[in-house]
């Protein structure tokens, strides 16, 4: 039974061609301790196989909360999104609170009761939370290394948070930006969680972090490689750069990503020769910075990293 002291939230779950993921987040939705009322909307975003569409028709007739899928045929992850987020808002009676989690994660049980509290706590219109990182070869040597931990602040205010895998919106909020809240020039490219805050940012909505709010993030051994890390690098670059290009613009901005990109390069070149008498991350650290740098640059010139295009 919910709570009527609870709010309502709406969680919204893109989905392309994994169904065992998106199979795992439903089962570890389904255990969830919010006692107030969960709706879950799937988006099937790939209209040729429908592997989601099987997965929710599939577990739908025992499945504990109130379900839905559709297929957003146009390919691009910010289709999903922002279909997601249209339907959650205008179709779901009395939503408080919009959730979103990717079909490559699952979160704690406690995950919605942790950010509902926050955003309550700290009347905050976008709580965020760490997304930690399973590895499927947890003892190679990048999965040890650290490089992909999460970011974490302690629970209560912060001027922003970083990436959509782990957010919660007040359904209010996410209303004034419906017209194209993830904006689909970054579709294949990633990037438009980002964005989206930078401007929700710069119209004064309040953000704050629930680090208890707990969100696991599957990693395949394709994820485990040097080159996935720092193409994954160079494409954070990329996006810092298009993302102020677009909101802020000018000559100043150039000069900054110059500056930015050509600092982080001459960082992580001169700093290499010494990193590799401190072994294996302290290089990658240097390379990472690198990469970064050169992203920074590429991106003045329109040379994108499109992450997601490939359809596996």
């Amino acid at each position: 039974m919910s709570s009527p002291t609870k709010p309502s939230v709406c969680l919204c779950v893109p989905t392309f061609r994994r169904p065992a993921g998106l199979r795992k987040l439903l089962t570890h939705i389904e255990r969830s301790t919010y006692p107030g009322a969960i709706t879950v909307i799937v988006v099937d975003n790939d209209a040729e196989n429908r592997a989601g569409i099987a997965v929710v028709e599939s577990i739908a007739p025992t499945f504990r909360l109130p379900i839905t899928c559709f297929v957003e045929p146009r390919r691009g992850h910010t289709y999903a999104y922002n279909s997601a987020f249209a339907r959650a808002c205008r179709t779901v009676p009395a939503v408080d609170y919009v959730a979103v989690l990717d079909d490559d994660e699952y979160p704690d049980p406690d995950w919605l009761a942790e950010l509902t509290t926050v955003a309550r706590q700290y009347d905050a219109d976008i709580v965020g939370g760490p997304v930690f990182p399973v590895f499927d070869a947890p003892t190679h040597w990048l999965a040890e290394s650290g490089l992909y931990a999460p970011a974490r602040y302690p629970t209560g205010r912060v001027p922003m948070i970083y990436g959509a895998g782990n957010m919660l919106i007040r359904r209010s909020v996410l209303e004034q930006y419906l017209d194209e809240p993830f904006h689909h020039a970054f579709a294949f490219t990633g990037g438009s969680d980002s964005e989206f805050f930078r401007r929700c940012q710069a119209d004064g909505r309040s953000f704050a972090w629930a680090d208890d709010a707990r969100v696991f993030e599957t990693m395949p051994r394709s994820r485990t490689t040097v080159g996935y890390l720092l193409r994954r690098k160079f494409r954070t670059g990329t996006e810092a750069t298009r993302i102020d290009r677009k909101l802020s613009g000018g000559i100043g901005a150039v000069i900054r990503h110059w500056c930015k990109g050509l600092g982080l390069v001459s960082l992580g070149i001169f700093s290499l020769p010494a990193a590799a008498w401190g072994g294996r991350r302290a290089a990658m650290n240097s390379l990472i910075w690198a990469a970064r740098g050169v992203g920074y640059i590429a991106a003045e010139f329109g040379i994108f990293y499109e992450e997601y295009r490939n359809p596996r």
